[in-house]
């Protein structure tokens, strides 16, 4: 199960909930996989998870800006990468149906993208804007 832990925090707290729904919607769609929901329950959960990705990758990109945050192109291909490969899971869900191999992507990927991209690349982010508003 998908866990939001204190050591995720970074302490920009706009970010830091939605990092918390970020967790609750991935954990949502991985246990609803497992459960066996169907295919109309999954693409809702897919759908409210891509606009609720897109506002906050916007949310936390237009902070990196305002502070000339250095790790702004870095981040911003992450983005683009979490974005693309959500979308082609998406589609293969759509094509393919539920199957164990996509549901084993998403859980694999999209799980471990977000633990570590929040751990670490948003983590850096967090101890930069820090000492940027003091």
């Amino acid at each position: 199960k998908m866990k939001w832990q204190h050591e995720y925090k970074i302490g920009i707290p706009a970010i830091d909930s939605q990092h918390k729904r970020l967790f609750e919607l991935i954990g949502d769609l991985n246990e609803g996989l497992r459960q066996g929901l169907k295919w109309y329950q999954v693409k809702k959960l897919l759908t409210t998870l891509d606009q609720y990705k897109t506002r906050h990758f916007q949310l936390e990109e237009k902070h990196m800006k305002e502070c000339d945050y250095p790790g702004l192109e870095e981040q911003q291909k992450a983005h683009a990468y979490f974005t693309k490969r959500f979308a082609e899971l998406g589609k293969e869900l759509e094509t393919n149906g539920i199957n164990a191999d996509t549901v084993r992507a998403i859980k694999e990927e999209l799980v471990d993208w977000l633990k570590d991209h929040v751990g670490g690349l948003d983590r850096e982010f967090g101890n930069f804007y820090k000492s940027f508003s003091k």
